[in-house]
């Protein structure tokens, strides 16, 4: 068949552009350590972690910074809306809340100061938590701060800027099946979290029945201090955060909230194979498969995240510089609470694809890979995330997702010594303990695609 035809043009014996592939890395082979080696430490000391009138602090105070970060995280996220409020729920309270003004500040003139004072004020829904965030430059943090924290305590649900977004994401929603790449991602998280907490989607229905009532309950339940975590970081003391939070934000009530217990879909402990149906031909196939990764503080997340980059690489060039089977073959993961792995491409060649990524799984199960070549690359690795955590906005995401993913704000930064001390045979372990139970969404022209072959791993 023609989707086999490039697996089966390969010969019995790697080609040299994979061998030299391998022999760049060193991989494979009896471990060796050529003299001795010391990681840098990468240490943060200069966070404060404490407690205003009930709310989660966690701070980093930089002098030589102009600009202050604010994120105001909400515990559960869309996996914990009630089952009898529309998951879409905490989507539309984030947006609205922050596109229309206060009770206090009307929507123009709000606006315009914002856009003035070069301040952003934006919302956000997840899976695990939302946030509503702000950042400015540090001469205008008091006035900034002050229209922040009136869009939490007296936010408006302007009718106008709530039938515009509602309008916005029915045309999301109904166009969603137009686009195969877009689709195919949707149909993963339909089916492989079928029955979890991530698993509820957004569907027009839903969107259908949002209110204005609705959503000011919603937003209302979700403005307690059970809830909420705030990470700040910029120029700013933490007596002047403290007097900042007594005089507005520590007024919120208390409230209550009980995490819910969020662990792996049933799906992640078996292989499968689907082919949704799609209402046009198309040109190829889109394939997304998804698979159990550990999440950041697992003692398996830095041995699976340098077996990531060494799989990911592999894949790219097997699929894409080898055999030209698709563009832009990718390897990436979905963190949360619990997390997964991601594959995708885009080829009419199927089964040659999959063939080709097993083989590469195979390969890291069954090889050692040096501790010379788990080390190199790791410098560049650390130098994109070094400069990724340069602004105050991301470090302040990076604090907040800890305390909540993980319980620690020591897990938020990128640790160097970590990634470069992932030993061979971790590298092993974490390659057999994830690298399994793929499974795979296919849309496009699925007749005569090995479905067999897709359940084997």
């Amino acid at each position: 068949m023609i989707r086999s035809t490039y697996y089966l043009l390969r010969p019995a014996v790697k080609p040299l552009l994979f061998v030299a592939f391998l022999l760049a890395f060193s991989a494979c082979g009896t471990t060796h350590t050529s003299g001795s080696y010391t990681a840098p430490t990468n240490v943060v000391s200069d966070v404060q972690e404490f407690d205003v009138s009930g709310i989660h602090v966690i701070m980093r105070q930089s002098a030589e910074t102009p600009v202050v970060s604010a994120i105001l995280f909400i515990r559960g996220g869309d996996a914990a809306i009630p089952p009898d409020e529309p998951v879409s729920a905490e989507y539309f309270a984030m947006k609205v809340v922050t596109a229309g003004g206060t009770q206090n500040i009307g929507k123009a003139y709000f606006r315009k100061k914002i856009v003035s004072m070069g301040t952003g004020i934006n919302g956000e829904n997840g899976r695990d938590y939302s946030a509503l965030s702000f950042k400015c430059t540090r001469e205008n943090f008091d006035t900034s701060w002050a229209y922040f924290t009136d869009v939490i305590l007296h936010p408006s649900f302007d009718s106008t800027e709530f039938e515009n977004f509602k309008k916005s994401v029915l045309l999301g929603l109904n166009s969603r099946a137009i686009d195969a790449e877009s689709y195919s991602t949707y149909a993963a998280d339909s089916i492989y979290y079928a029955g979890h907490p991530y698993g509820r989607m957004y569907t027009p229905e839903d969107v259908q029945r949002e209110t204005i009532s609705l959503m000011q309950m919603h937003f209302k339940n979700l403005m307690v201090k059970a809830r909420l975590v705030l990470s700040v970081v910029g120029n700013i003391s933490r007596k002047e955060l403290t007097d900042k939070i007594e005089s507005t934000i520590a007024s919120l009530p208390e409230g209550s909230y009980t995490p819910i217990k969020i662990g792996p879909p049933a799906k992640a402990f078996s292989p499968g194979a689907y082919f949704p149906p799609f209402d046009r031909k198309l040109p190829t196939d889109y394939i997304v498969g998804y698979y159990l990764a550990p999440s950041k503080g697992d003692p398996d997340y830095y041995p699976y995240l340098r077996l990531r980059n060494f799989f990911g690489g592999f894949v790219f060039n097997h699929i894409r510089v080898q055999h030209n089977l698709a563009y832009a073959p990718n390897v990436d993961d979905r963190e949360g609470q619990t997390s997964n792995g991601m594959i995708t491409l885009q080829t009419p060649y199927v089964d040659s694809a999959i063939h080709i990524i097993y083989d590469d799984v195979d390969f890291f199960q069954h090889n050692r890979i040096r501790e010379s070549a788990i080390r190199e690359g790791v410098a560049g690795w650390a130098t994109r995330n070094y400069m990724n955590a340069e602004t105050t906005e991301q470090q302040a995401v990076y604090l907040g997702q800890a305390v909540l993913e993980t319980g620690d704000w020591h897990n938020a930064f990128f640790s160097y010594e970590k990634l470069a001390s992932v030993t061979p045979d971790e590298l092993v372990t974490a390659a057999n303990k994830y690298l399994r139970n793929f499974n795979w969404v296919i849309i496009g022209d699925t007749a005569g695609i090995d479905k067999s072959l897709l359940l084997s791993r």
